[in-house]
């Protein structure tokens, strides 16, 4: 696979949610592409933080923001509540849900895992083009950390991890990676734009495009463990900055 397949090239141009199926009900084409504005557009506040944790879904408003009646808004908020991004209240609606720590830290774990593997992959079987590509991305990234771009930091570095899973071409790896990422936008983002960008996050991805430059599997694997491990430390850190890993491991036991 190629940076340049023209539908690939779209699925890595920016931060890829999982898509949850439609639900049943929504047989109708009109329908589902109401449903699925409503259900894309409800996501994005959340991950960038414009709504939330905790807070309530205000119905009206969305609706009015974006031409809709309140069913697809409301067939939208399933899907969002299957995602774990929302809780539906009994006759009250529904709201955004909390951040866990302990749940973004099992994400975390299971993401290190799959771009671990994937980066081995790409090692072993990946194309002198499909390198050349995330070399193009890593470098875009590398350029938003010495501009003191947070925004566009956040994007090139999740555009270098989707990058990274999709080239390798293992589709379970691929869905796996994207059924569990929106939570980690939603960290990340929150995280990004209370601290500044930790330099050694930086030189990472240095380290890491290096090694799969090199086809140095072992070191590409070891490298993007660490650098996810080091990122859900961060976040974890962010989210709740009067707890230490330790005062957390001991809470959750």
């Amino acid at each position: 696979m190629s940076l340049h397949d023209p539908v690939l090239a779209r699925e890595v141009a920016k931060p890829v949610a999982f898509r949850a199926p439609m639900p049943p009900a929504m047989d109708n084409a009109t329908s589902q592409s109401l449903t699925r504005k409503a259900l894309d557009h409800v996501r994005d506040l959340i991950v960038r933080g414009e709504l939330p944790p905790r807070s309530r879904i205000r119905e009206k408003e969305l609706c009015e923001k974006l031409g809709l009646s309140r069913t697809p808004l409301r067939e939208a908020l399933k899907v969002l509540a299957t995602e774990n991004l929302v809780e539906l209240l009994p006759r009250r609606g529904a709201r955004v849900s909390e951040l866990d720590p302990r749940r973004l830290r099992e994400h975390f774990a299971v993401i290190a895992m799959v771009e671990a593997e994937a980066a081995r992959i790409l090692c072993k079987s990946g194309t002198t083009e499909q390198i050349r590509d995330l070399r193009v991305i890593h470098d875009a990234l590398k350029s938003a950390y010495v501009s003191h771009d947070p925004a566009r930091y956040y994007l090139s570095n999740e555009q270098f991890h989707r990058a990274v899973v999709v080239q390798c071409g293992n589709r379970t790896l691929a869905e796996i990676h994207a059924s569990l990422i929106v939570h980690l936008h939603r960290a990340r983002h929150f995280a990004l734009t209370t601290q500044e960008v930790n330099l050694e996050f930086a030189h990472d991805h240095d380290e890491i495009i290096e090694a799969i430059e090199r086809r140095d599997t072992e070191a590409a694997g070891r490298k993007m463990a660490g650098h996810q491990a080091g990122v859900a430390e961060h976040v974890l850190a962010a989210l709740h900055p009067s707890r230490s890993a330790d005062e957390e491991a001991r809470h959750e036991d």
